[in-house]
């Protein structure tokens, strides 16, 4: 097996792993990103979503939680990670969230949120995060702003970065006009015209120790050596399992994950609504986060995909085709309380999560006010995939949703945004990972994803995770 030396090996190329290369490559040191997935470039981004969810999703896309009420758990496996297939959704680390981390986990010291604001803030200029114009709405996102506007609710045009949108729709597939920031067109060749070597369909098997100090990682091609540090930010599904089979030991590695458990529900209107034309996610509403802990954003299907995602079998499933071009779609992310693990199970890594009791209720009060809000936008009938509902809804059987009860096997959920598998913390009995991001009882093995989190954030997190692991990156550099 080849050898080759590096200051730096970075495993992982997502928003944490692409963020820490672009610091250090300022430095002048030499760096390896190691990346499980293929590399792909704007012209491959085709209207082909099977040959798109075979390269560039984890399994495909179809990642399942263990349990009762199985949860998809959606993730990219590419250069760039998943920001080459989220929608390009960028929001600061909620005030509220950031105390609980400073008040309960003991981290406000570590995570100033000042820092953190002037490392987002930084971000936004170098990807141009900006709301999403109004000229590329489309139907779907403008239907939620009109129905925002009738009944007096919080809402917003989404802030993203894609400057030069041209309303696509096909965030999720890759943006064929390399207009979306994601890594793979910004700061991974930011890094790579700096000297960083970027290693794509290439798997970090393990870490390679002498004594306390990380030496290097073992790839399925070859042995890197690291001078200086190996940098983990693999994701809050990988990072563990890598972790494990490099020999690290602690009772909460792989344990509390947690995310944003979500539901679709599809608006039926009598005028089209072109669901394909429009910023993916182009407006959202917060004012359900307080009571409900739920986010009600748009989301821009092609047909395939809006078909695939379809309730129902047969004649009944043909029905709501049928309806596309008059059909909007909101999705429904939910700040869970519920929590689960990762762990290694007979044939590879198993992944469970159940809900807490207080779960269920706010999802259904989420749904309930996402549901009036679309009727005031003018739906004639609402699509629900919960069981027990009526097909179509109406006004008048939003009534039901309270009778539903607490069964999660009735809910089909799905999970993108994953936290707290190798949680920080002040001491090891606590966590994984120590207050200067290395692995507690490790000098120079770091973690930098969002599996350092210690809660989820209930918004999209893109723009958190990239904050940490900025400052972690000038942490480690100096």
């Amino acid at each position: 097996m080849s050898e080759e030396s590096f200051d730096y090996v970075i495993a992982g190329s997502g928003a944490a792993g692409a963020s820490v290369a672009r610091v250090l490559a300022d430095t002048g040191a030499s760096l390896a990103v190691v990346e499980e997935g293929p590399a792909v470039s704007t012209p491959e981004f085709t209207d082909s979503a099977l040959r798109t969810f075979h390269r560039l999703y984890r399994g495909m896309g179809a990642q399942v939680t263990s349990g009762r009420a199985p949860m998809l758990v959606i993730q990219g496996r590419c250069l760039g990670g998943s920001t080459v297939v989220n929608s390009a959704i960028m929001r600061r680390l909620p005030e509220e969230v950031w105390q609980e981390w400073a008040s309960i986990h003991g981290l406000g010291s570590v995570l100033p949120l000042q820092q953190l604001e002037q490392a987002a803030e930084r971000i936004e200029e170098e990807l141009r995060v900006e709301l999403t114009p109004e000229a590329i709405w489309g139907g779907n996102n403008r239907l939620l702003a009109e129905g925002v506007a009738r009944l007096g609710l919080a809402g917003s045009p989404t802030r993203r970065n894609a400057p030069g949108c041209r309303g696509s729709g096909r965030c999720n597939l890759g943006c064929p006009h390399g207009a979306k920031q994601s890594m793979q067109v910004s700061y991974l060749p930011y890094a790579r015209d700096r000297g960083a070597r970027l290693l794509a369909d290439e798997r970090v098997e393990e870490v390679l120790w002498r004594g306390r100090r990380a030496t290097g990682v073992r790839t399925t091609r070859r042995v890197i050596n690291a001078r200086r540090a190996v940098i983990v930010a693999a994701s809050a599904i990988q990072t563990p399992g890598l972790l494990r089979r490099s020999g690290v030991r602690s009772g909460h590695l792989g344990r509390h994950l947690q995310g944003h458990p979500g539901i679709a529900i599809v608006g039926l209107f009598d005028a089209s609504v072109h669901l394909g034309e429009g910023a993916t996610q182009g407006f959202e509403v917060d004012g359900f986060r307080a009571e409900s802990r739920v986010k009600v954003e748009t989301l821009a299907l092609p047909p395939e995909a809006f078909f695939g995602g379809l309730p129902g079998i047969g004649r009944r499933w043909v029905e709501v085709m049928a309806e596309y071009p008059r059909a909007a779609v909101w999705v429904l992310p939910l700040r869970a309380f519920g929590s689960g693990r990762v762990g290694a199970g007979p044939f590879g890594r198993s992944i469970s999560f159940s809900l807490d009791p207080r779960d269920l209720p706010n999802l259904r009060r989420g749904l309930r006010q996402a549901a009036e809000l679309m009727f005031a936008a003018g739906a004639r009938e609402i699509v629900c995939p919960v069981h027990g509902l009526p097909q179509r809804l109406r006004p008048a059987d939003l009534r039901l949703l309270e009778g539903l009860g607490d069964d999660a096997a009735r809910y089909p959920l799905a999970m993108s945004h994953l936290f707290g598998t190798a949680r920080m913390s002040l001491r090891p009995e606590d966590g994984v990972i120590g207050t200067n991001f290395a692995v507690h009882g490790s000098e120079n093995l770091y973690v930098v994803d969002s599996s350092l989190f210690p809660t989820n954030l209930g918004v999209n997190p893109q723009l958190s995770i990239m904050s940490v692991a900025r400052l972690a990156a000038e942490r480690i550099a100096s």
